[in-house]
């Protein structure tokens, strides 16, 4: 399959009636929001009764803390469905919660100490009991503060119709879920490839609130060693960081010993974390925080890598996305339509497999931009090339993502997948309109403190209508 991987033939595939192959397939998303008193401390209080168990209900639940709410749409054949879903749970969530507000921003609120954060408690089941005690592993592991960030996962399959599209043209006689998983494996690579130019566009954690600081203090000499360009006092990074959520003061922190090479095979991937839980580094496959993951759906007493070895992958989770607090839902359609395109781009490229040296450099282009990405002319190092200006790497991936997003607008006259793509574009042009730039610069006009600026727009997304 790789020898004929070739981008402009695989998007020649797909011009006229084909078009609307590029649009099957299943969406859902996964919101984590802290919930907050009016004072915009963390809430003390029980997940709300009105949800129901925590265990019983598949669209609200809870994730690390009992502060931490969760919602989770179904599985939808449409973008738009997935995200009218959210937005229906956030307005109901929102109703139950009387005066307390869903925190806006991925890096936590005003936190108590670490003894004094709640972990989300199960009840007395055999179940439950396993989820608490795998907090408590967490919580030992990291510290129970760095488990209070927050996120949205993006999660993403291929239609049947799709699928057997390309089967059809490239299968070379291979087993029809060997070439389904070669297919999911060959896309994450390009994902992880390419995963800093969604740090760029939508990392919108520039900066945190200090009872966080501790967390930062721990790691700013592991940050020294793996990004040595972006060891600064603490206070500084505000100026120039998108997302200190996805960065080693964050959940990249737990990724440690991950190699991305994992990803050069679905065999190596299970083997990879088995190994992972087999040394001790990770005490479930869910702590496995790739930008990342291979997903199956699972039946009753298995785990997902038994069902991934069994089935084979069923569709992937993307887990770098910060929340906008300019969006009610902490995202907006715009966004998710770029997102389309974007793994489209990641599975037409040309995906060879992941070398040593390559995966160093995926993780160094990570972790400048996530860390430094508004900094003026900041290099970034393509693979097998020399270092270039950020601005100049994403010129030729957009160059690209136009070529399909015009493919996807033949079947729907809206443009809107043209659209989304000239709207990120013009955040490459001016970094001043990026999200992580549009906090900073909230913050100065208003002269806020971050806790400030994220109760003003809990307020202010609350008010908002569905």
């Amino acid at each position: 399959m790789h020898t004929k991987w070739d981008f402009s033939k695989r998007l020649d595939l797909f011009n006229g009636e084909s078009s609307s192959l590029l649009l099957d397939g299943k969406w859902g998303l996964e919101k984590e929001s802290q919930r907050v008193t009016p004072s915009g401390e963390l809430a003390m209080t029980d997940h709300p009764a009105a949800f129901g168990h925590k265990l019983m209900n598949p669209h609200i639940t809870v994730d690390f803390a009992e502060s931490q709410m969760e919602l989770i749409t179904s599985p939808f054949a449409s973008v738009e469905g997935a995200f009218e879903e959210l937005n229906h749970l956030q307005l109901y969530a929102e109703a139950e919660l009387g005066e307390e507000l869903l925190w806006p921003l991925s890096m936590p609120p005003k936190l108590p100490a670490e003894e004094g954060i709640p972990l989300a408690r199960f009840g007395d089941s055999e179940e439950g009991i396993e989820k608490e005690v795998y907090r408590t592993g967490l919580s030992l592991r990291y510290g129970k503060k760095m488990q209070m960030v927050s996120g949205i996962h993006y999660n993403f399959s291929f239609g049947d119709r799709m699928l057997a599209y390309l089967y059809k043209q490239f299968s070379e006689g291979k087993n029809i879920q060997v070439f389904t998983d070669e297919l999911y494996v060959a896309m994450s690579r390009n994902f992880l490839r390419n995963r800093w130019l969604l740090i760029y566009l939508f990392g919108a954690s520039p900066s945190i609130d200090s009872t966080y600081y501790s967390v930062m203090c721990q790691e700013i000499k592991r940050v020294a060693w793996c990004c040595p360009e972006n060891c600064s006092p603490i206070v500084s990074y505000e100026k120039n960081a998108v997302s200190l959520r996805v960065s080693r003061f964050g959940y990249s922190r737990t990724a440690q010993g991950n190699s991305m090479r994992i990803f050069n095979s679905l065999q190596e991937y299970t083997m990879g974390i088995r190994k992972l839980l087999n040394d001790n580094v990770l005490q479930k496959e869910s702590e496995f925080y790739s930008s990342i993951r291979l997903k199956q759906v699972t039946e009753k007493g298995e785990t997902q890598l038994d069902a991934l070895e069994r089935r084979g992958v069923k569709y992937v989770e993307v887990r770098i996305l910060d929340l906008n607090p300019f969006h009610k839902t902490g995202m907006d359609l715009n966004q998710l339509y770029f997102l389309q395109v974007f793994m489209l781009y990641c599975l037409m490229e040309d995906s060879g497999m992941i070398s040593e040296a390559e995966d160093q450099l995926m993780n160094r282009n990570h972790h400048l931009v996530s860390l430094s990405g508004r900094k003026p002319n900041l290099k970034l190092y393509p693979y097998n090339k020399h270092p270039v200006r950020l601005q100049e790497w994403a010129e030729e991936i957009f160059c690209k993502l136009r070529l399909i997003a015009s493919v996807m607008d033949i079947s729907d006259s809206s443009n809107k997948y043209h659209n989304s793509v000239e709207l990120q574009y013009k955040n490459v042009l001016d970094p001043s309109l990026l999200p992580s730039a549009s906090i900073h610069k909230e913050t100065m006009k208003y002269k806020e403190s971050y806790l400030e600026f994220g109760m003003r727009r809990a307020r202010a997304n609350k008010k908002q209508g569905g």
